[in-house]
């Protein structure tokens, strides 16, 4: 586990004083840097306490503050229960919380109006997503990072274009060993890095699951070449879920075997999937293919907007706990188009949607007493994630809709989300047998690019 102190720190050598000698480094961007962070704060989450806190401080709140920043902008004035709500949304805890406020206000950002001690509501000024990106990896810069947040950050850029053997990685970081070593540890721990024998170069390759992002089609061109049997399954799996993305873990026809490379996927980042757990407590999985739109790069959707969009939809047409939705596609034009009749449940069956700021509920009065009208935010930002969510659910969506369909408010059932990253964490913690199957896979391909 995470909480686990290197035995070394009691002898007084810290992994973090060796210096990175390559500079590599400088190649990435203010926003890449902000990116990676995003992604490393999201594996973090419900972590104890260890000294990757001190190791990895600088790269856990710059993705904590950017993933907060990103949820509350254009919001303009949010109470302190409001900021909680959000914060609880997001799995960050309250000490946290008062940090992000913190340097949020720092940033000039926000305005804090405090009342006894304590933060009783704010005014956010937050800049565009592109600007948040920029001038927090600027922060997290003069933050003074230690070689671990440094070499995680890197390591991350330089796996998702490509895996390397450990002896190379070490070589491109120019990194002592022990710092080497405990970046790797806290890594394959959280699930953001992992390791394979490669069975081409009989050494251990290093590799991230942000690396099948937007190489789908090379795969499936590999696969098809292969009559390997295992290969086959993977294939014919890919196929299905980029055809239907979203698709619901329990409604994927398959066999125990096939569950085991299921399983294997999502702990890879083969199958970036997410989970929403409904009212009763029961958590439900949806499958994602990794397309471009979900690798660790600022240019994409990095706090999983679109993701969660289609999750959502998938959770009401699967596992409404009142009636399904029969139109997908209609539901989120009518969604986006503010077309949607006010209803009395409103807030709580678009919960998450409201508290990641891609709808706001207004309160109105109908015949049938209060009542909330759902209206979406017309941001860059959820306009793209949106765009995004709707060429996912179009797979195989009937092309005929009806706009005034009553299933229209089952969009979402009162629940939570769980990150992929959370997902691949929750998977790899087991025994999978078919994970050494994508570690193959990876290496096959690797022997494709050169």
């Amino acid at each position: 586990m995470v909480s686990q102190i290197n035995v070394n720190y009691f002898q007084g050598v810290s992994a973090g004083n060796a210096k990175i000698k390559g500079g590599s480094l400088k190649k990435l961007t203010y926003s890449d840097i902000t990116a990676k962070s995003v992604e490393i704060s999201k594996c973090l989450i419900n972590k104890g306490a260890g000294m990757y806190g001190y190791d990895l401080d600088a790269t856990k709140i710059t993705g904590d503050v950017a993933r907060f920043a990103a949820t509350i902008r254009q919001s303009d004035t949010l109470e302190h229960k409001q900021l909680t709500a959000i914060g609880t949304t997001l799995k960050i805890v309250p000490d946290t919380l008062k940090t992000i406020l913190s340097e949020l206000e720092t940033m000039g950002w926000i305005e804090t109006i405090n009342k006894g001690g304590r933060v009783k509501k704010i005014d956010e000024h937050i800049p565009p997503l592109q600007d948040i990106l920029n001038d927090l990896g600027k922060n997290w810069e003069e933050k003074e990072p230690t070689d671990i947040d440094r070499a995680s950050v890197y390591s991350i850029s330089y796996l998702s274009e490509r895996p390397i053997t450990r002896d190379g990685l070490l070589s491109e970081l120019e990194i002592d060993q022990e710092c080497f070593g405990t970046m790797l540890e806290y890594g394959e721990q959280t699930s953001y890095l992992g390791t394979f024998k490669s069975d081409t170069l009989d050494e251990e390759v290093v590799w991230t699951p942000f690396y099948w992002a937007g190489k789908m089609d090379k795969v499936l061109k590999f696969l098809n070449r292969n009559t390997y049997e295992d290969f086959n399954t993977i294939g014919s799996l890919t196929k299905n879920i980029l055809d239907y993305q979203g698709r619901p873990l329990d409604r994927i026809a398959g066999n125990k075997e096939h569950s085991q490379f299921i399983s294997a996927g999502i702990s890879s980042g083969y199958f970036p999937s997410v989970a929403v757990m409904d009212g009763k407590g029961v958590s439900r999985e949806y499958m994602f293919a990794a397309t471009p739109q979900f690798g660790a790069d600022p240019k994409n959707d990095i706090f999983e907007k679109a993701r969660l969009i289609v999750a959502c939809i998938r959770h009401g047409q699967y596992h409404a706990e009142i009636s399904h939705i029969k139109y997908p596609v209609a539901l989120l034009r009518a969604l986006r188009e503010n077309r949607l009749s006010p209803f009395s449940y409103g807030v709580t069956q678009y919960a998450l949607l409201i508290t990641n700021k891609i709808c706001t509920a207004e309160k109105v009065k109908t015949t049938y007493g209060q009542s909330y009208k759902i209206k979406f935010i017309d941001t860059p930002e959820n306009i793209l994630a949106s765009n995004i969510a709707e060429e996912m659910l179009a797979g195989d969506t009937p092309k005929t809709w009806i706009a005034d369909e009553p299933e229209v408010m089952n969009l979402l059932v009162r629940g939570t989300f769980d990150y992929s990253a959370e997902q691949r964490h929750i998977k790899s913690s087991g025994q999978i047998s078919a994970t050494k199957e994508y570690g193959r896979l990876m290496d096959y391909m690797i022997g494709v690019r050169t």
